[in-house]
């Protein structure tokens, strides 16, 4: 009887990857080539969260107004613009970050006498 016997050899394969940081030249291509599938989420996004901070978080102060509305709208007018997506992601991250402040810091109140309040009251 005649056997014939191989020996296997297990190789182990190791990948190495070169990390790149976050935001590499890579990322900002990425992102621009991307553009239009970002720019319809980043407009729902921006859009919605600076009207409703101008509506409940600034309605009392004209500062606080101004703060909310200039950077949405400036970079709302980026997008239009077609600005670079470096430009419009950094000032639509500025202006979300004044939105949330400005609305934390005004927490909404209703005054017992005017109808808004019997609109929200439930007994």
């Amino acid at each position: 009887m005649n056997t014939i016997t191989k020996h296997r050899q297990d190789y182990l394969r190791i990948r190495v990857r070169r990390v790149t940081p976050l935001l590499s030249a890579e990322f900002w291509n990425r992102v621009e080539a991307g553009r239009f599938a970002i720019i319809p989420m980043l407009l729902i996004i921006t859009a919605c969260i600076g009207g409703i901070a101008a509506a409940f978080g600034a309605a009392g102060s004209t500062f606080q107004l101004a703060l909310t509305a200039f950077p949405t709208i400036i970079s709302l007018a980026l997008v239009l613009a077609v600005a670079p997506m470096k430009a419009i992601l950094y000032l639509s991250a500025v202006s979300l970050l004044l939105d949330l402040l400005v609305v934390s810091f005004n927490p909404i109140v209703y005054e017992k006498n005017t109808r808004s309040h019997r609109l929200f009251k439930f007994v």
